[in-house]
């Protein structure tokens, strides 16, 4: 009979349900220790090290044990084999982990699938008929391959070059090398031959000129390249009409020789190289050659095809072959002094105010009104290169090492410039004048640089070319310089000489290279 729901339950039956709930406990138990075995592996052991059950409760432990030791086992096999396939099939098709993963970084960020719905003809447009492949296509294009061409076609044309990004690490090194080898020269040279900054060691001799001093402005001062160091020839000119020989000495300096030129107030005079040769001109349309080994002056009357009034501005080239004279609307006229004819003219943009060679004379440098300073090439009379002065205002003077390039303006700023062979570099701004540098000047090894202006009285200045720094101790204020006219330094830089307004020539040692004979 069917027991009624009244009834309540007996013993047994309750003892059997218990047996149940306890077998399902344990059932969960042991498969929540066979999930974490499977997890994080350890527990099997565990497991089994733990069991206090009975034979029969034991070995169906070791059974379960067993069973998931195999099936762990398996899951972990299969794992290797799919990641072996995966490798093998990456060597086969010849890309490593880093072309996978530059795969990934390359891969479009978003495709719009309409692309491949487009179609272009190449013909409907003219600016897209570059992009056929022969004159015969005529078929349109969808959207990818239209973007291929496209593409392509911007990589050949576009004028955006990136190449300049890759860096040739032998030519850098070789420039690096370069550029510490030119800033150190100083450093790497001999003691002896190095000027100390800050300090100029000088002392000042008797004019150079006092046995018969200019009876005006010294306009012209400039020692024999080719001379005696220790005893230089040097000349002077002035407005006083006549050109003056000395033979320079520290103790006391001896006269030589002198012409007077009637019609010619001199503004500049300068020797013709090595050779015994000067070239006197001033605010005239002619000019002369006055050789002064054999006593014989030549008069040029003018400059064939040149209609310039005034000559009274002009170079010349460190061979002395070449006069280069400041013409009007912006030329510089060169003339041959063997032939004393007209060979080219040079032309810049607006008015031409200052000019100067490069010490080894294959370059010619010239500046003016505009402020952009110009460099020809004096054999194919070719513009090399034209850059602006950092000043901007109107050039007044210029002067050229081997190193470097000192560009005077009405401003009273003297910039200086590194000398390479493509391009110059600005170093520094020395505005140590109040008016304009008139005249800028660098000595035979380039590590002075003199520089003056004649419109305010004392005022001249010395820079330590390496360090970029003016001399402190000389000049000074009590240096009866007066208004300064014209300097020039002598062979080896052993001598400086100063012309002025009252008629004088200053003459100072420079002891430094006294004594580095």
């Amino acid at each position: 009979a069917v027991p009624s729901a009244d009834v309540p339950p007996t013993r047994e039956t309750q003892k059997s349900r218990k047996r149940v709930r306890s077998s399902k406990e344990e059932q969960d138990a042991a498969e929540e220790r066979r999930l974490t075995a499977l997890l994080f592996g350890g527990g099997v052991e565990e497991e089994t090290q733990q069991q206090s059950e009975p034979e029969e409760s034991e070995s169906e432990g070791h059974e379960d044990t067993h069973e998931i030791s195999e099936r762990f086992f398996e899951l972990d096999r299969t794992g290797d084999g799919e990641l072996q396939v995966e490798e093998e099939e990456t060597r086969h098709d010849g890309y490593s982990d880093d072309d996978v993963d530059n795969a990934a970084v390359e891969k479009p960020a978003w495709v719009d699938e309409d692309d491949a719905d487009v179609s272009m003809s190449l013909m409907s447009v003219d600016r897209l008929k570059k992009l056929r492949k022969s004159r015969s296509e005529t078929a349109p294009l969808d959207g990818v391959e239209l973007e291929r061409r496209l593409r392509k076609r911007f990589q050949e044309t576009t004028t955006a070059r990136t190449d300049w990004a890759n860096v040739d690490e032998a030519a850098e090194k070789k420039e690096e090398d370069s550029l510490l080898e030119s800033s150190a020269t100083p450093l790497l040279a001999s003691s002896s031959g190095r000027l100390p900054p800050h300090v100029l060691n000088v002392v000042r001799c008797p004019d150079a000129n006092q046995q018969d001093p200019n009876k005006a402005v010294v306009q012209a001062v400039h020692f024999h390249p080719g001379s005696d160091p220790d005893r230089p020839l040097m000349l002077t000119a002035g407005l006083d009409k006549t050109l003056r020989f000395f033979q320079v000495d520290a103790e006391e300096s001896q006269k030589i020789h002198g012409i007077h030129f009637p019609k010619l107030p001199i503004y500049s005079a300068s020797f013709l190289g090595d050779t015994g040769n000067v070239v006197v001109s001033g605010r005239r349309p002619f000019f002369y050659i006055y050789d002064a080994v054999a006593g014989k002056l030549d008069m040029v009357p003018k400059i064939m095809g040149r209609q310039e009034k005034s000559l009274e501005k002009f170079a010349v080239s460190p061979d002395g072959r070449t006069i280069a004279f400041i013409g009007n609307d912006g030329y510089i006229i060169l003339v041959d002094v063997h032939s004393k004819q007209w060979i080219a003219d040079l032309k810049m943009n607006g008015s031409a105010r200052a000019v100067t060679f490069t010490p080894d004379g294959e370059e010619i440098l010239g500046s003016g009104s505009d402020g952009d300073v110009y460099r020809w090439n004096l054999q194919s009379r070719r513009c090399l290169e034209r850059f602006s002065n950092e000043d901007g205002t109107i050039t007044s003077s210029l002067s050229a090492s081997f190193k470097n390039l000192a560009v005077g303006a009405e401003s009273g700023v003297v910039n200086l410039y590194s000398s390479h062979a493509s391009h110059h570099q600005k170093l520094k701004s020395i505005m140590n004048l109040h008016t304009s540098a008139d005249y800028t000047k660098f000595n035979h090894d380039g590590q002075i640089l003199a520089f003056s202006s004649r419109r305010e009285k004392h005022s001249m200045k010395l820079l330590h070319v390496p360090t970029a720094t003016v001399f402190s101790n000389w000049p000074t204020s009590k240096t009866p310089l007066n208004y300064v006219w014209s300097m020039d330094f002598s062979p080896q830089s052993k001598f400086l000489a100063v012309g002025n307004d009252k008629g004088n020539c200053l003459l100072y040692k420079l002891n430094h290279y006294h004594n580095n004979d």
